[in-house]
Parts: structure tokens; C-alpha cells; sequence
């Protein structure tokens, strides 16, 4: 489980989770920034974790919640992840706990992407931002 993945989405809300644990769980990330910048049309990405054993969320001083339903409608929003066993993706609502065996991406069309494209277009974004505040200040 490399963090990685959740940090590039970064920014992004998880807006449906579907699925069992353990088993195989689906999520759907809007992430329209980085969307933009890969083929086609679409507004976010689907991710399918196999192999899950955990998937909780913690909200700030409260006790943690299992139910997938319960936990897309807070529709977390990602900001980092860090390297951990099992991982801890830092949302704004609080705290998610995920444990899996791979994680697959798929653009919200549903055709598949890889960890380079995702990584190359993450990259292409951050480095048009960062010249277009350059160029503001």
C-alpha cells in the first residue's frame, strides 16, 4: 500500500464506497483538476481496492466508523497519506484507515490508468500552477 497514490489525489472527495469488507471495495474520487488533464471527458476516477481488510474513518475525537454508506456521505476529502501499515490517509473530516492488497485506477469512463499517468499528469498540473502564481504575484 504506497501512499502515493492518495497523495496525488490530493484535493479530491470520495463520493461513493461500495463493497465488503473483507473483499473488494470501490470508491469514486472527484477530482476535476486532475481529470482535466487526461483524455476524454469526466469529473473524477474510480479505484478498486482488492483484498480489503480495513476500511474505517475517524473523525476528529470521535470513534471510528466501518460502514462504507456512512462514511461516503461525509465524502471525505483527501489531503495526504502518509507510509503506514495499515495506511492513514489524512482527510478533512477526520482520519481514514485503509488496509488492502493492490489498488487499481480507472478514469471515471472507466478506462484504465496507470500510477505513471496519474503521476505525469499530477505533475503537469502543479507545474502549470505554480507559473501561473508566479506570474500573478
Amino acid at each position: 500500500m504506497d501512499p502515493d497514490l492518495w497523495n496525488i489525489f490530493h484535493d479530491g472527495s470520495i463520493e461513493t464506497i461500495v463493497g465488503s469488507v473483507p473483499g473488494i471495495v470501490r470508491l469514486s474520487v472527484a477530482i476535476v483538476y486532475l481529470r482535466e488533464m487526461l483524455p476524454g471527458e469526466g469529473t473524477g476516477f474510480k479505484v478498486v481496492l482488492s483484498g480489503c481488510t480495513e476500511f474505517s474513518h475517524a473523525e476528529f475525537d470521535r470513534p471510528s466508523i466501518t460502514d462504507l454508506s456512512a462514511i461516503a456521505a461525509l465524502e471525505p476529502e483527501i489531503l495526504s497519506a502518509e507510509s503506514s501499515s495499515p495506511l492513514k490517509i489524512t482527510c478533512g473530516t477526520g482520519t481514514l484507515t485503509l488496509q488492502y492488497q493492490t489498488a487499481s485506477v480507472y478514469l471515471d469512463s472507466g478506462a484504465p490508468v496507470t500510477m505513471e499517468e496519474l503521476g505525469a499528469a499530477c505533475n503537469a498540473y502543479w507545474d502549470a500552477w505554480s507559473k501561473r502564481a508566479r506570474a500573478d504575484s
